[in-house]
């Protein structure tokens, strides 16, 4: 070792050197401590308290050598005669505390009970040691005595017992709490193979001015969401489609109409056996939570039972199960306490890889917990929230709010198990008088069989005894069908159970059966005469109904395209390039089914449309802005050019508003669809006279390739694609362009197609600028002329 490093590391050991030492050891502890604190304070997580804890006791025990150590440099105290050995105790405390620190983040009584006996032994060690140094003071230097050579040892055994524990236990942040350790351990080793002279141990302090700095990572080892910093939003938030930055706030409750309807049927439900997973489905729509599941504890404690969970994410309901205590075990003893819980899915307690195990996941995210207690405290169990999907951390809030629902749940809970109670009764009555009823058939074959035997043998004594037998037990029937009656009474007043809940709804349900069967018998002979033609179903009748399917239709699709726009958009998960390709394929196939869906509604009620057609004055401009408006979206995702070819006045025409609208819509569709990526759409509008009457032309031409000649007859045939092959260089769905042709043609217009092959194809529209009112009274004068 040269002069320069015994410079150093002898500056450490005297004043004021070694007070640097202390101060830059109490700094890095301070600092840790408020980061502790910051993060307990945001998240109220039990690591965040613990390492809140840890730290203080550390920095409670720098603090008291700073003191100390000044004491003695000021001589108020004699420095040698109580620092050397304390020195030596403080830093084995330290190493306990830090082995504590990062391997067990989580509540464990065995951990802090062998932490704490530890701490008293060591401080036991160090009133025996100063016992035995105080005779040596004279005569030799603290680094020459035996203490120093059995603390050395002490210390370096103590972090390579550490250095083990983080290894076996595999913690969050494992690797801070070895390397710190591990300079820990290199700086005794140093000291035992380079001795040198003096009361302290300059190689010891800088290993641990080191050390010590890494203690600031320590509270960063369990993340928390940056949303639970921020105060709570007087309105919910609405999830955005696509997130373009990882800190936007997500909403946190739901205001979705789902919601509504889930609390509605949680309200009616009485099926006992279903109760569970109105709850969890009620409960997961409210707090937006990806995982819902109701659990209880069995009579002996032993169990936990999961009654029935609801994965909002899939929209599905989970099965039931049961869960050994010891797999979940923080779980299971805040259920039992009453208390509730919160975990981060960092977390290395059990009760994480328990619940992974169980649900087949490999983190099942973060975990909230809430008892459900009576005014009396009694626990009926409780609700438990996952986040495996979006990594949702739970907050304080949602934990005050989850308890206030879990109150709310106590009635309905109550009034299930009452009708379980009840229901288990009435199955007993019942079986008792199915067996006195099978006692007595018995008792009257045996009569029946003592009679035939009286009638030979005349053993009148054996017939009268048969006879008391048969009379004790029809008393006995008697009484036990007056109690089950009394008890069928008894269920019938509970306000919770109709009154037909027993034998009435078995006779209803039958009623119910004959009644659908002969409803189904209608239908089928119905069809059998409409197949026939003996009864004509009223178009009217058959688009309303039509219609109402397609209405229905709607609201699932929705769903499925909201969910698509949600996964594209990463904000539950990222995306690999194949599950966002199957994604974009669910979404394009949903979409074009919606699509066929609206045109099945226009179809459907074309016919009352065209009745209802009004003539007015309309502005072509505000009509093409409307309809470009409409397909804006789909050229701009495929970079089409539009280009408009309008006279500098149009004037306006007399036409229905909504059918114009309708026609012009379609013919754009259908030419963005057929038009390739990056090409060209024309939109041409001229005034004509033909036969002195003035028209408009609206022409929509696209680059879509040109459509066959001998396809050209079927290009305005509906539905021509159930029947035929799809038409080349036609992009639409099969009836938009027949709506198209059927609105114009109502307007006393016409509508044609010319196409070119290899280049693409122009659809004409032509409309009288008088309107379809004049065109019909001119016609019906040329008649009466």
């Amino acid at each position: 070792m040269n002069a320069f490093s015994s410079l150093i590391l002898t500056q450490l050991t005297v004043p004021p050197g070694d007070l640097i030492y202390y101060v830059v050891l109490a700094f890095s502890v301070a600092s840790a401590l408020q980061s502790a604190l910051n993060h307990w304070r945001v998240s109220e997580f039990p690591q965040a308290r613990r390492a809140f804890f840890g730290l203080g006791i550390l920095l409670a025990a720098q603090i008291a050598m700073f003191v100390f150590s000044g004491l003695g440099w000021q001589h108020v105290l004699e420095p040698k005669t109580v620092l050397p050995p304390m020195d030596r105790a403080f830093i084995v405390f330290g190493i306990i505390w830090i082995t504590w620190l990062y391997a067990f983040p989580e509540p464990s009584r065995i951990a802090d009970g062998a932490a704490s006996l530890l701490s008293v032994l060591v401080l036991a060690a160090l009133g025996l040691s100063l016992l035995t140094w105080q005779p040596q003071i004279p005569l030799v230097s603290y680094n020459q005595t035996p203490d120093d050579w059995y603390w050395q040892i002490g210390s370096l055994v103590a972090a390579l017992l550490g250095i083990i524990i983080l290894i076996l236990r595999k913690p969050d942040g494992m690797w801070q709490g070895i390397i710190l350790l591990t300079l820990g351990s290199a700086g005794h080793a140093g000291h035992l193979f380079f001795p040198t002279e003096g009361n302290y141990s300059g190689i010891v302090r800088l290993a641990y001015m080191a050390a010590f700095p890494i203690l600031l990572t320590l509270p960063q080892r369990f993340s928390f969401s940056s949303q639970a910093a921020t105060p709570a939003r007087s309105t919910p938030v609405a999830i955005p489609a696509k997130q373009d930055t990882a800190t936007q706030d997500r909403r946190r409750y739901s205001t979705d109409p789902k919601t509504f309807h889930a609390m509605l049927a949680l309200a009616v439900e009485s099926n006992p056996t279903k109760i569970s997973q109105a709850i969890t489905r009620a409960i997961a729509q409210t707090m937006l939570a990806d995982l819902c599941f109701m659990i209880y504890l069995t009579d002996n404690n032993n169990q936990i039972v999961i009654g029935g969970g609801y994965d909002l994410i899939r929209e599905d309901a989970l099965e039931g199960g049961s869960l050994k205590k010891s797999s979940i075990p923080m779980l299971a003893n805040s259920l039992q306490r009453g208390r509730p819980l919160r975990m981060p899915s960092s977390s290395t307690s059990a009760d994480i890889k328990g619940l992974g195990d169980v649900l087949g996941l490999p983190n099942p995210g973060h975990l909230l917990s809430v008892p459900i207690l009576t005014p009396d405290k009694e626990s009926l169990g409780g609700i438990l929230l996952l986040s495996p999907y979006s990594d949702r951390t739970w907050t304080a809030e949602d934990q005050a709010y989850l308890a206030n629902i879990a109150a709310a749940l106590v009635p309905i809970i109550k009034r299930g198990q009452k009708v379980t109670k009840l229901e288990v009764q009435t199955d007993h009555a019942r079986g008792q008088a199915e067996e006195l009823e099978r006692r007595n058939q018995e008792l009257v074959q045996q009569l029946e069989s003592a009679r035939a035997e009286l009638q030979k043998n005349n053993n009148n004594t054996e017939l009268a005894s048969l006879r008391m037998a048969q009379e004790e037990s029809q008393r006995i029937i008697e009484k036990l069908q007056a109690e089950n009656g009394s008890l069928l009474t008894t269920q019938s007043e509970q306000p919770s159970i109709p009154d037909s809940q027993i034998e009435d709804k078995l006779k209803n349900a039958l009623q119910e059966i004959d009644l659908l069967k002969n409803q189904l018998l209608e239908a089928s002979l119905k069809t059998e005469e409409i197949e026939k033609g003996k009864v004509a179903v009223k178009s009217t009748e058959l688009a309303e109904v039509i219609a109402s399917i397609s209405q229905e239709l709607r609201q699932p699709l929705s769903s499925i395209v909201g969910y698509t726009d949600l996964l594209l958009g990463e904000s539950v998960g990222i995306l690999g390039a194949l599950q966002r390709k199957f994604v974009e394929r669910v979404k394009t196939s949903t979409e074009r089914i919606r699509s066929l869906t609206d045109d099945m509604i226009q179809i459907t009620t074309l016919e009352t449309e065209l009745n209802d057609l009004k003539t007015e004055s309309v502005d072509l401009n505000s009509i093409i802005d409307n309809a470009m408006s409409y397909t804006s979206t789909q050229v701009r995702e495929k970079h089409i050019s539009m280009h408009l070819e309008l006279p500098k006045t149009l004037a306006p025409i007399q036409a229905d508003r909504e059918a114009l609208q309708q026609i012009l819509i379609h013919l754009l569709q259908n030419a963005g669809a057929a038009t390739p990526f990056e090409s060209t759409i024309r939109l041409t509008v001229q005034t004509r006279n033909e036969d002195g009457k003035d028209f408009i032309l609206i022409q929509v031409a696209d680059s879509g390739g040109g459509i066959p000649a001998d396809d050209l007859p079927r290009v305005f045939t509906r539905l021509y694609r159930a029947d035929n092959v799809l038409i080349q260089g036609i992009g639409d769905t099969g009836v938009g362009l027949s709506i198209a042709k059927t609105l114009t043609e109502a307007q006393h217009g016409r509508i044609w197609v010319e196409s070119e092959p290899g280049v693409g194809s122009a659809f004409s529209v032509l409309l009288p600028i008088a309107g379809a009112n004049s065109v019909n009274q001119e016609s019906a004068s040329k008649g009466n002329g």
